[in-house]
């Protein structure tokens, strides 16, 4: 198959959070839902690849051989959809709905551990192919929510990649034609 070196990618996609217990990744159908999907972002999305190396070097000071030791992925997007059950999925916050005085309430400080999810995000190109990132992650790095007068108020996220499943942190899958 002859490689696309002139296949621009441009746009942003579709954001999905799906809570997970174990270490199984559910089908595209299931993640891909209405249910799941944080409605409109901002300011697009970004995936983060770190690698942490080791080299080896000989008696000249100079590196012989290179080794991978350890990775991080991290993804990071504007959410404009406002929603506080989103927030509970970054952070170890608690909602609690009062149906009597007709409020949502989201309480922070009773620590705890993170919510792990299912990040998808899916970007559909202009042939109708789909590119799907997924990876399992937790929001250890917290979230921002600027009340600007000058601008829509977005929950900026950023989530980072955990070995819940063993040998992924994460992958990227594009449908061919």
């Amino acid at each position: 198959m002859a490689k696309k070196i002139d296949e621009v990618i441009l746009g942003s996609g579709e954001l999905y959070l799906m809570s997970i217990e174990g270490d199984t990744i559910p089908a595209d159908t299931a993640i891909e839902t209405e249910n799941n999907n944080v409605g409109h972002c901002s300011g697009g999305a970004s995936l983060e690849y770190k690698p942490e190396s080791y080299d080896v070097k000989n008696q000249y000071n100079r590196t012989v051989k290179r080794f991978i030791k350890g990775e991080e992925i991290s993804f990071k997007t504007g959410v404009l959809t406002w929603d506080l059950g989103l927030l509970t999925k970054l952070s170890t916050a608690k909602l609690t709905e009062d149906t009597t005085k007709k409020t949502k309430t989201l309480t922070f400080g009773a620590g705890g551990a993170l919510a792990t999810n299912i990040v998808r995000f899916v970007h559909t190109k202009d042939n109708g192919k789909k590119i799907r990132l997924t990876l399992i992650g937790q929001a250890g790095s917290g979230f921002g929510l600027d009340f600007s007068s000058e601008k829509e108020t977005t929950i900026d996220a950023e989530f980072t990649a955990i070995e819940k499943k063993k040998g992924f942190l994460a992958e990227i899958r594009e449908e061919l034609e």
